[in-house]
């Protein structure tokens, strides 16, 4: 097998045998969108987004985050509600059924 010079080699890179086929139709079109719209390569898209990558982390808030959102919480319900819910039929005239 040819060996590339080490100065061709991206960083990290150890051989061409490293290389990594995108076989799912979606994500090689996303990526190489992506790579057209920043002007890097497909390589540096894929490798940023596996950078960003966490697993588990889906929907997970970070804890600052959710400790704002629960004071928030808290403090609506020691206020309560401002005033009571308005039917959404208050809203529409009944005659004309348009917007009041």
């Amino acid at each position: 097998m040819c060996q590339l010079p080490l100065a061709l080699l991206h960083a990290g890179e150890t051989s061409v045998r490293d290389q990594v086929h995108i076989r799912n139709a979606e994500a090689a079109q996303l990526a190489r969108m992506l790579a057209r719209q920043t002007g890097k390569t497909i390589s540096d898209v894929v490798l940023e987004a596996l950078r960003q990558y966490r697993p588990g982390r889906r929907g997970k808030a970070p804890r600052k985050e959710v400790e704002v959102w629960r004071r928030l919480l808290r403090e609506d319900r020691e206020r309560g509600l401002p005033r009571p819910e308005v039917p959404i039929e208050a809203l529409y005239d009944e005659a004309t059924g348009l917007p009041v």
